[in-house]
């Protein structure tokens, strides 16, 4: 299977494709044997594709539970009250409000469908007919389950990891370019700052959806919550980047000498320690101590430069306004301490 998927792909996406052979595998067996029931088989089958492997069997789990109770409620009203489109709407009503007393809410939908499928009933051998689709939603579900499970399971872990790393380097490359117009900003207009810090942004938004699906199956696992840091710690990063670019603006840009030496220095070093602690984060390398020892020591030297600023009456406005400027820097870099430790 590996080649025609990897083949449509790009045009399809793998669930659509696994959900497309769930539905065929479905009906071709029940198709081959004679069966009258195969959509029925067919319907379960797509419910049972979903993202994740763990999030598939969950919601295996809790279907093949709600289509016992389904079975139960409609075969008793089936043979205790004439069939009609009241009974059939109070069976709906009777077996949604008790699955969500059982917490089996995901399904809901599939149950609701089971017990308009068995009330439509013939009017002979009603237990058996009753047992007969039960039998071919269960089986549908099962091929789904298993295609879900075995034709490329989803690696949805790797996939948010990816989604980090790109969102890394695009705030790397956003660093880079405040850099470059440290000495006039103006250049570095509003609007491309805007589409920078949304294109990588959108890797950070499909990190944090992927992240959701990790958090159903193991929620407190460490390298969940890693990955969960490291994902906010890059927003973090890309709304620092854009409140430092204003405060740039307000001073016209920095002209050559120690203070935008000392400010570019510690823009450099955040760059480097950042990609330090999320290779440990993303990939398991061991901790660069060196890379968190030279971002300490160009803090140090902006630090000095906004206090030779400060104690000068005439340049304490430039002094107060690149404090804002470490104090971003500062928290980017706390950030990574922290995710550091967490690693």
């Amino acid at each position: 299977m590996e080649l025609p998927l990897r083949l449509v792909q790009p045009f399809l996406g793998p669930r659509i494709v696994k959900t497309g052979l769930a539905v065929f595998l479905s009906l071709a067996v029940f198709h081959w044997f004679g069966s009258d029931y195969a959509s029925f088989a067919a319907v379960a089958a797509i419910l049972a594709i979903q993202p994740s492997v763990n999030k598939a069997r969950e919601v295996f789990r809790q279907q093949l539970l709600g289509n016992l109770v389904a079975g139960a409620i409609a075969t008793v009203l089936g043979l205790l009250v004439p069939v009609n489109p009241l009974t059939m709407a109070v069976g709906s009503i009777l077996v949604l409000g008790l699955l969500i007393r059982l917490k089996l809410s995901e399904a809901a939908g599939l149950a609701v469908v089971v017990i308009i499928f068995i009330m439509d009933r013939p009017e002979r051998d009603f237990l058996l007919y009753t047992l007969a689709r039960l039998g071919v939603i269960a089986a549908g579900m099962a091929i789904g389950y298993l295609v879900n499970r075995y034709i490329r399971p989803p690696d949805v872990t790797s996939r948010a990891r990816d989604e980090i790393r790109a969102g890394c380097d695009g705030v790397a490359t956003f660093i880079e370019r405040l850099i470059a117009s440290v000495a006039s900003p103006e250049h570095y207009q509003k609007e491309q700052i805007k589409q920078d810090a949304m294109a990588l942004q959108r890797h950070l938004e499909t990190a944090r959806a992927l992240l959701e699906l990790v958090r159903d199956s193991e929620p407190d696992s460490k390298r969940y919550l890693v990955l969960r840091k490291a994902n906010a710690s890059m927003w973090v990063f890309s709304e620092s980047v854009m409140d430092i670019h204003k405060l740039f603006l307000t001073t016209g840009g920095l002209a050559h000498g120690p203070e935008r030496d000392a400010v570019v220095g510690a823009l450099r070093e955040v760059i480097v320690y950042m990609k330090a602690v999320m290779r440990c984060a993303l990939d398991g390398e061991k901790p660069d101590p060196a890379a968190s020892a030279s971002f300490d020591e160009a803090m140090a030297a902006l630090q000095h430069q906004v206090d030779l600023l400060i104690d000068i009456r005439q340049r304490r406005s430039l002094g107060l306004t690149l404090h804002g400027v470490l104090s971003h820097i500062q928290h980017m870099g706390w950030r990574m301490a922290s995710l550091s430790r967490l690693v």
